[in-house]
C-alpha cells in the first residue's frame, strides 16, 4: 500500500481538484441542459460515467508527469524490459514497474466493458490508449521512456478490468450497488 501511496502521491492534490472541478462542470451542463439526475438508473450512470473520466484523467496525470531523465528514450523490443526487470530489479522495482502498469489500467478496462459491453472494443480500446499515452510520452519534452512493453501490460490491464466488468455486469453487482436490483428498471 506504501508503493501504491509513493507512486500516486505526486498527483493527489491535482487529482482532487480536478475531480471536484470535473463534478462541478457536468451538474452545471446537466442543470442548463435541463437533464435531470432523478432516478435510480441516471444517478448511476453520471457515477460510473464520472469514474471514467476521473480514470482517464488519473491515467494523463500519472503517466505524463515529467520525470527527471535527461533524454528521449524508447524500447521498441517486446517483452524485453519486463523480462530485464524480472531478471535484475529489486521486488519493489518489479511491483513499481510492471505491477502498476497493469494495476493503472484495471479501473479503464472495467468501466469501459461496463459502458460498451463488448470485450473485444474494450481491449482494443485500452490499448489504443496505452499507445496515445505512449506517443504523448514520446513527442513531449517530460523526460518520459517510451516503451512497448508499457502498451503490453496496459492492455492486460485493461483485460483484467473488462473480466470484473464482466463479473459485476453478470453479477448485477453494479446495480445492487446502486440500490436498483438485478434486473430491476426503475427509470
Amino acid at each position: 500500500m506504501r508503493q501504491l501511496y509513493e507512486a500516486f502521491q505526486p498527483v493527489i492534490p491535482v487529482f482532487i481538484l480536478l475531480f471536484i472541478l470535473v463534478i462541478a462542470m457536468t451538474l452545471i451542463i446537466q442543470r442548463k441542459s435541463g437533464y435531470r439526475l432523478d432516478t435510480m438508473r441516471k444517478r448511476m450512470d453520471f457515477l460510473l460515467y464520472l469514474g471514467l473520466m476521473m480514470t482517464i484523467i488519473g491515467i494523463l496525470l500519472l503517466t505524463l508527469l515529467p520525470s527527471s531523465n535527461p533524454e528521449k528514450v524508447t524500447q521498441f523490443v517486446p517483452f524485453y524490459s519486463i523480462i530485464d526487470t524480472f531478471e535484475y530489479a529489486t521486488d519493489y522495482a518489479i511491483i513499481n514497474s510492471i505491477g502498476m502498469n497493469i494495476l493503472l489500467f484495471v479501473p479503464l478496462g472495467m468501466f469501459l466493458y461496463i459502458f460498451t459491453k463488448s470485450e473485444f472494443l474494450t481491449t482494443v480500446l485500452a490499448c489504443l490508449f496505452s499507445i496515445f499515452i505512449e506517443f504523448l510520452q514520446y513527442i513531449l519534452p517530460i523526460g518520459r521512456i517510451s516503451n512497448v512493453d508499457d502498451v503490453i501490460l496496459n492492455t492486460v490491464g485493461g483485460i483484467i478490468g473488462m473480466i470484473l466488468g464482466l463479473v459485476f455486469s453478470k453479477l448485477g453487482i453494479v446495480y445492487y450497488f446502486f440500490g436498483t436490483g438485478k434486473g430491476n428498471n426503475k427509470d
